[in-house]
């Protein structure tokens, strides 16, 4: 019962935002739909200690999206909530958003970790090329694969992806390279280097957040169909 009041708290939160900017006259807010990592999840916690990558800031991650200038929503999902039942509520949400009139375009999903393979389960669920998502700590090539195997179809959109070159659970993943025949994925991916192994989607930092901030108003597609670039700038994998 809790978990469903949050629920509907959630959407409700996301629809005014959007009614408000409607009613102002104001240029629509764009919604980000945060999805964190599976420690908050078997913590229930806002910000659970990692033994080895620290705190999990989850309201600081909250704060820096919503500074500039997004309605964000995010909740933490339930001990027993698999990446599937996760998807579909994303569906739900999503759906809801866009029902509601905010454009395909001002809507962001961003993952982290589990979370970022929720968020790839979602895009291949809905199908719509005009959404926007970022999803860090995962291997996108694999993802996409794999889905697209299981599917039939693979997820759709606009996809910005971050790997960290410490991070042990993504060191064997294969860079992405864009299907240029596809024209339902756009994404590109970004490997970055502050040697904080996968801790580095635990908190903030500048080096993914000013990306997908950009990512959302459309700025750096036009680089999709490069290799994997570094946060520093250099192209190639490392």
């Amino acid at each position: 019962m809790h978990c469903t009041k949050l629920s509907l708290i959630v959407v409700a939160l996301l629809l005014a935002g959007s009614a408000a900017a409607v009613a102002g006259g104001a240029e629509s807010p764009r919604h980000l739909i945060y999805l964190h990592g599976r420690i908050v999840q078997v913590e229930q916690s806002l910000r659970p200690l990692h033994p080895q990558y620290g705190y999990y800031e989850m309201e600081k991650i909250f704060d820096a999206f919503r500074q500039r200038g997004f309605v964000v929503s995010g909740e933490i999902r339930p001990r027993s909530a698999s990446v599937s039942d996760s998807a579909d509520k994303v569906v739900g949400q999503v759906r809801q958003l866009l029902a509601s009139g905010v454009a395909a375009d001002h809507v962001m999903v961003v993952g982290g970790s589990m979370g970022a393979a929720i968020a790839l389960v979602a895009s291949a669920r809905l199908q719509n090329p005009e959404l926007r998502f970022a999803v860090l700590g995962t291997c996108l090539s694999a993802t996409v694969r794999r889905l697209t195997a299981e599917r039939g179809e693979g997820p759709s959109g606009h996809i910005l992806a971050f790997r960290e070159a410490s991070d042990e659970l993504t060191a064997s993943c294969p860079p992405w390279k864009s299907d240029p025949e596809s024209s339902s994925l756009i994404a590109r991916e970004i490997v970055l280097e502050t040697g904080l192994r996968h801790g580095f989607l635990f908190s903030p930092l500048a080096q993914w957040v000013n990306p997908v901030v950009e990512w959302a108003q459309g700025i750096g597609e036009e680089r999709a169909a490069e290799q994997p670039v570094a946060a520093d700038g250099a192209s190639g994998h490392r």
